[in-house]
């Protein structure tokens, strides 16, 4: 009997061992471990870890108005297809920028916000439009958020430059949002 425990113990730990194993790491964390090993000095490595988020955070925006052209009304999935280039364009400038400065970017959004982006899916017809636009207006604003800030503290004038220029689209899409989060509210 003791020998039977044991063995199923074993096999149970042996089996998560497998899948803790087998499990490929995230893109995000792939790309802030080949940044703290490029960058000595504290402050370019804050600045890269800075990049990283706000292209994860673009990646999230993307996933988002994907699930909206997917799944929602035609006036939502519209304004999905309008947004959506707006975000696919500055983190081509991300990217454009992490090459410039030796930076690692992620691939794809995490895995934690593909599936809260995801659970959206799971969201009534009657509920979705106004549900997603709330989720993504609250994700951008806090890219918003994440770029002012940022922006106030960098000593790069190349990073300091590029949010400089990147504020005045992420802010016209803010305000596209918001009308649209209105119109939905107003119905």
């Amino acid at each position: 009997m003791k020998y039977t425990v044991f063995t199923r113990l074993l096999a149970i730990a042996a089996w998560t061992v497998v899948a803790a194993c087998s499990r490929p790491p995230e893109s995000k964390d792939v790309a802030e471990e080949k940044n703290r090993e490029k960058f000595e000095n504290k402050t370019d490595e804050r600045d890269a870890q800075f990049v990283v988020e706000t292209a994860s955070s673009l990646h999230t925006l993307i996933a988002l108005a994907d699930v909206a052209i997917e799944k929602s009304s035609p006036r939502t999935s519209n304004a999905a297809m309008a947004v959506k280039p707006d975000f696919q364009s500055l983190l081509s400038e991300v990217e454009v920028f992490a090459t410039s400065q030796v930076i690692t970017l992620p691939d794809e959004a995490t895995e934690a916000d593909i599936k809260h982006v995801r659970a959206l899916l799971d969201e009534k017809a009657s509920k979705f439009d106004e549900k997603w636009c709330e989720e993504i207006r609250e994700e951008n604003k806090h890219l918003i958020g994440k770029i002012e800030s940022y922006g106030a503290t960098t000593h790069d004038m190349n990073l300091k430059t590029w949010l400089n220029s990147a504020l005045p689209q992420i802010r016209a899409v803010q305000d596209k949002l918001v009308d649209l989060e209105n119109t939905i509210s107003e119905m």
